[in-house]
């Protein structure tokens, strides 16, 4: 029988946070691009519409989960099951863990370290979860994927054996971001979210990881310098768990007048959400990859973002700021608000960065790992480094912060 490739996004469920966006892309980007046959494990309520392809069917007996507590324990007793079921040749999970009793060889991408790395900025479940099965996961798997060099090194510092099985392989640009709107688009975009004429925009949630602290602060420099003049704060993304109560924040801080939340925003919404924006103002205190970045970018948005994986991300194209230093977030957003010829410089830098990003180039280099996995007995070590196809980060990966 030809391999089987297991696909593991049980963790589906709207709204989407920025793992679950690159999880669920992917899974449409194998199904639009793969040539190998695909099994996706995921809540028919929770994944987005598959492309019509013979070759990627949908496991039909994923509930949807009301916790995540049910999650992991459907993910590791049930889903071992299933995969011996159906005869998996290998799995991929893609959400830093997979399943202890896992009966093939295991494809693990790890988005980040930040429950090692900041555990402050992680759930006290999501810290248990990820320290007791983590290390096991890292070790037990036959390939590991990872976005960026940031992240690569990261968990080589932290777990050395892993070095020889790492690949560096980025997603594409997530669709809705690959075509300009329409003027139409952008009026109703306009309204239905009741954005002002000029504004900021950040995208994601409000973790203490995101900084929005740093952000406001900022916003209260620039409010002094800038008066009546200084453009909107547009914050897009659901509130999350232990997040910034950004509201109490922003009038503490005297620019509440100053700040619009709009809550989650539909997917299809982003590429006018961006298009329209002054800037993407994104001064988390680490990111493994850093996705808005990415869809800014394509949507002709000039972005200021902190070093790390977000910077590894926008390569020239974006301006970097400290994110423990409001002045210097300030100082950036200051630059491309009175520097035009600036701002422009950014957009065209991104727009020709963003167009490295491609789905098809995803799917080819993970094809090339399950392959070389495929053949190969559980727990044998391999290297992929110089046989999965260059992505656009590992060509020119900038310094970390220190």
């Amino acid at each position: 029988m030809p391999p089987l490739i297991a696909y593991n996004a049980a963790l589906l469920r709207e709204p989407y946070s920025g793992v679950e966006l690159t999880i669920d892309a992917t899974a449409r980007a194998l199904a639009a691009h793969g040539t190998l046959d695909y099994r996706i494990y995921a809540p028919a309520a929770g994944i987005r519409p598959l492309p019509a392809q013979a070759r990627c069917t949908l496991a039909p007996d994923v509930p949807a989960f009301r916790s995540r507590r049910a999650r992991i324990w459907w993910e590791q007793t049930r889903l071992p099951r299933l995969l011996r079921r159906d005869g998996a040749t290998l799995l991929h999970a893609p959400a830093y863990v997979a399943p202890v009793a896992a009966p093939c060889p295991v494809v693990l991408t790890v988005h980040d370290l930040h429950v090692l790395t900041h555990p402050c900025f992680c759930t006290a479940l999501n810290r248990l979860h990820y320290r007791l099965l983590l290390p096991f996961a890292l070790r037990r798997a036959a390939a590991i994927v990872v976005y960026s060099e940031h992240v690569r090194r990261i968990v080589i510092a932290r777990f050395p054996r892993t070095a020889g099985r790492i690949s560096v392989i980025p997603p594409g640009v997530p669709v809705p971001c690959d075509q300009p709107p329409d003027p139409a688009t952008f009026e109703a975009v306009r309204r239905r979210h009741g954005l002002p004429p000029r504004y900021l925009l950040f995208v994601g949630n409000r973790t203490p990881r995101k900084n929005l602290t740093g952000l406001l602060s900022a916003l209260r420099l620039l409010r002094a310098s800038h008066g009546e003049r200084l453009p909107t704060l547009v914050l897009a993304g659901a509130a999350a768990e232990q997040g910034i109560p950004v509201a109490a924040l922003a009038e503490r801080l005297g620019v509440r007048d100053r700040v619009r939340l709009i809550g989650y925003a539909p997917p299809n919404d982003l590429p006018a959400l961006y298009a329209m924006a002054k800037a993407l103002v994104f001064p988390s205190h680490d990111e493994g990859f850093g996705l808005p970045v990415l869809e800014a970018m394509a949507c002709s948005c000039p972005v200021i973002c902190t070093p790390g994986g977000s910077a590894e991300t926008g390569g020239e194209a974006v301006l970097l700021c400290d994110p423990a230093d409001p002045a210097s977030i300030a100082a950036a957003v200051r630059a491309l608000l009175e520097n035009p010829e600036q701002r422009a410089a950014c957009i065209a830098a991104g727009r020709r960065r963003a167009a490295q990003f491609r789905w098809e180039h995803t799917v080819a280099a993970l094809e090339a790992v399950y392959r070389q996995v495929a053949n190969l007995k559980q727990g044998s070590g391999f290297s992929v480094q110089e046989e999965v196809p260059t992505s656009p980060i590992s060509r020119s990966p900038p310094p970390d912060s220190p």
